[in-house]
């Protein structure tokens, strides 16, 4: 049987500057602000223009899109992300990050979840749980291999970008995977790192218990991640992890990034690609599972 092949990237942070006083008075302003002073020269959507031409030249089976879409969660930012994915060549499914669900109105009413609603099909009990209603979310990708997409990014107060992975979520996340074939090899896929983030306000919540379920759950072979924008491959196998894997942030100036990911029972193989005016391969790695 072919390899799947993905292409895992993340961190858009579409933006759309508001100067609207009701929209404002939350914690855009301070979005707003951090954009103008400190990001505005950073990131630049040149990278994702260039996308779809370089993805149609691969084989594709699916783009996993790992959160932080937009900057502040305003319906303008929404439909530019929206409007950039459907230029890509192939199905997608993606998960928020916490700037998709910025204010907790944003939260409440699920804007992320009118743009962002990941295709399939009902052929499987662990199908009826979805990332809107229970924060998790399975997909199969191919005979043996599934992906579990997490929405771990609930809003938070002005100055916290920290993820939950909630009591309720850890039971859905058992349940998922006992519905799963014995055999079944999985990705997690979720935007934040379950390792404690050198600035505490970007951690996640009871990320050593996500951990601990990493170490007990064998069939899990990799981790995809995004949030840190700091492009990670670990392979923490021989630890009793999976292999790890930041793609980094794709619209960065300076150091974009995106991973395409060839897989197989017997390996993992990751082009990284780097933006520097144009995509290109800057690095391949070769990965053996071995748990």
């Amino acid at each position: 049987m072919a390899p799947l092949r993905l292409v895992q990237i993340s961190d858009f942070h579409c933006t759309k500057i508001t100067w609207n006083p009701f929209r404002l008075f939350s914690k855009r302003f301070l979005g707003n602000l951090n954009w103008l002073l400190f990001r505005k020269n950073r990131f630049s959507l040149e990278p994702l223009n260039a996308l779809p031409k370089l993805l149609k030249s691969f084989q594709i089976d699916r783009i996993l899109l790992g959160g932080d879409l937009t900057t502040t969660s305003l319906k303008e930012e929404f439909s530019l992300a929206a409007s950039l994915v459907k230029k890509l060549p192939a199905p997608w499914i993606a998960i928020p990050g916490n700037h998709d669900q910025y204010t907790r109105l944003a939260e409440r009413q699920k804007h992320f979840y009118r743009y962002f609603t990941n295709k399939r099909t009902i052929q499987h009990k662990a199908d009826f749980f979805t990332l809107k209603d229970h924060g998790i979310e399975a997909h199969r990708l191919s005979p043996h291999w599934w992906i579990i997409a997490l929405d771990t990014a609930p809003a938070t107060n002005l100055y916290s970008s920290t993820g939950l992975f909630s009591e309720k979520q850890e039971a859905f996340l058992e349940e998922v995977c006992s519905l799963l074939p014995m055999d079944a090899s999985i990705l997690l896929f979720n935007h934040y790192p379950f390792f404690q983030n050198d600035i505490p306000r970007h951690n996640l919540i009871r990320g050593p218990v996500l951990e601990n379920f990493l170490r007990k759950e064998r069939r899990i072979k990799a981790y995809l991640h995004g949030h840190s924008h700091r492009h990670t491959i670990a392979n923490l196998q021989p630890s009793g992890l999976p292999v790890i894997l930041d793609s980094g942030c794709s619209t960065d100036r300076e150091h974009g990034s995106f991973n395409v990911l060839e897989i197989d029972d017997q390996k993992l193989t990751i082009d990284v690609y780097r933006w520097n005016g144009q995509w290109s391969l800057s690095r391949k790695e070769e990965i053996q599972w071995t748990r």
